[in-house]
């Protein structure tokens, strides 16, 4: 976002330099762990492609991997609707719906 309202992990640790800063899960099931992002603002894949494709804005904080070395600017991935949907497929195949519903996994505390 370019208005940074959740501090993330700078809040939590009192690290200005960590401000807006959030740690990024394993894609193992990734496809089973709706809503996405750190605040839940996108309910599919496709939404979250679609962010990183065309609705990422400058921010202090912004990622280095999503600033363009030049200019400063913001990168934009530039997927087709072919590549989107390449991209969802993908992430699609990282979930093992066995893993996912195995009895021996249902409850952590046991």
């Amino acid at each position: 976002d370019a208005t940074i309202t959740d501090a993330g992990v700078g809040g939590a640790l009192g690290n200005p330099n960590l401000r807006g800063a959030f740690k990024a899960h394993s894609l193992r099931n990734i496809a089973l762990t709706a809503p996405y992002m750190h605040d839940g603002r996108f309910r599919t894949l496709e939404q979250v492609i679609e962010h990183y494709n065309s609705g990422v804005q400058q921010s202090p904080t912004l990622s280095p991997p999503l600033v363009l070395p030049n200019n400063g600017g913001v990168r934009r991935l530039n997927l087709t609707a072919q590549e989107k949907a390449a991209m969802v497929a993908f992430l699609r195949t990282l979930t093992d719906n066995t893993l996912a519903t195995d009895a021996k996994y249902s409850n952590p505390f046991k």
